[in-house]
């Protein structure tokens, strides 16, 4: 398995080609979608939060979804999330929390820049309704929020 690893702020990240990824039907790997590995530096205080979107193939959300994506809310303005897709290359950067929903720029290659859609495609999610995706027969709506709390004891 092809594997990356990156400093990100306080942040040493090792990820795999399908990490945060779960896809139905899509034929993966047999252990399953992985998760990024992510080792703090000794300086580093901040705990791994993160917001899983759920998509469907239904406008109403019903059913189980036909793919998730947990999106990592610690990289705050600066981070280049990356994630493959049935359509190719994926990233994402300007994460942000609101009060129920979570806000994201999405990208078609793997560095949160250029791509087919320049500057990115502003995305925002809440936890009640299910928004239109792209393709248009995609659908998605917040499943965990809970990365968005603030980790302050």
């Amino acid at each position: 398995m092809n594997r990356l690893t990156a400093v990100l702020g306080d942040w040493i990240f090792t990820m795999s080609a399908g990490c945060d990824v779960s896809m139905g039907g899509d034929g993966g790997a047999a252990a399953g979608p992985q998760a990024p590995t992510a080792v703090p530096n000794p300086v580093s205080t901040e705990l791994e939060r993160y917001v899983t979107i759920g998509f469907w193939n239904d406008p109403a959300c019903g059913g189980a979804p036909v793919a998730t994506n947990r999106f990592p809310v610690h990289y705050g303005d600066t981070g280049c999330y990356t994630w493959p897709g049935r359509s190719g290359e994926n990233s994402a950067s300007r994460c942000a929390c609101g009060k129920d929903s979570f806000s994201y720029t999405q990208w078609t290659t793997l560095t949160c820049s250029g791509g087919q859609n320049p500057p990115g495609t502003r995305k925002t999610t809440n936890t009640t309704d299910c928004t239109q995706d792209f393709p248009p027969t995609l659908y998605a709506r917040v499943l965990d929020l809970s990365g968005c709390q603030d980790s302050a004891p």
